[in-house]
């Protein structure tokens, strides 16, 4: 196991590095590089297991585009896929992606700030097309994510 400094090393490493070579630009690397940081640290795994990507669906051309963070489970190669809405702020959570249950886009399912999140989630029964009226669990902004169909009626309306 490696100390706290060469943990807190690596990760410095590893922000100053991608920021230098994305192929996003210096801002847009960095996001991404923090991103990854800050999830990989929330879910206690190596920055090896984290991989991020523009959100080109929820885009948009103020600073802090949002960023799609993959982790990959080490033991199943399970993947879960995270948004960072806003990744300039640290203390925003992310928002765990999954399908729909009344459309299957991709949209947010659950508030993640730590690993005890995900293990909240994870042990609920999935949601059907019912129960989205009657539960709290989902994030506020469920209701008018871009990843709906257009033809959900919890997308948004243009």
């Amino acid at each position: 196991m490696t100390s706290l400094a060469e943990r807190a090393h690596a990760a410095a490493v590893f922000i100053r590095h991608n920021t230098a070579v994305s192929p996003h630009g210096r801002y847009r690397g960095e996001e991404h590089a923090r991103t990854a940081v800050r999830l990989a640290a929330a879910l206690g795994l190596g920055l090896d297991q984290i991989t991020t990507a523009p959100d080109w669906q929820r885009r948009r051309t103020t600073p802090g585009e949002p960023v799609l963070a993959t982790a990959t489970c080490p033991d199943t190669s399970e993947k879960y896929v995270f948004l960072a809405r806003f990744p300039i702020y640290d203390d925003e959570a992310f928002e765990l992606l999954g399908p729909c249950p009344e459309c299957s886009g991709q949209v947010p399912l659950a508030a993640i700030r730590h690993l005890a999140d995900l293990g909240t989630h994870l042990a609920r029964s999935p949601l059907t097309p019912e129960d989205l009226p009657h539960t709290d669990t989902l994030p506020d902004t469920f209701t008018h994510d871009q990843g709906h169909t257009s033809t959900c009626r919890y997308g948004e309306t243009l």
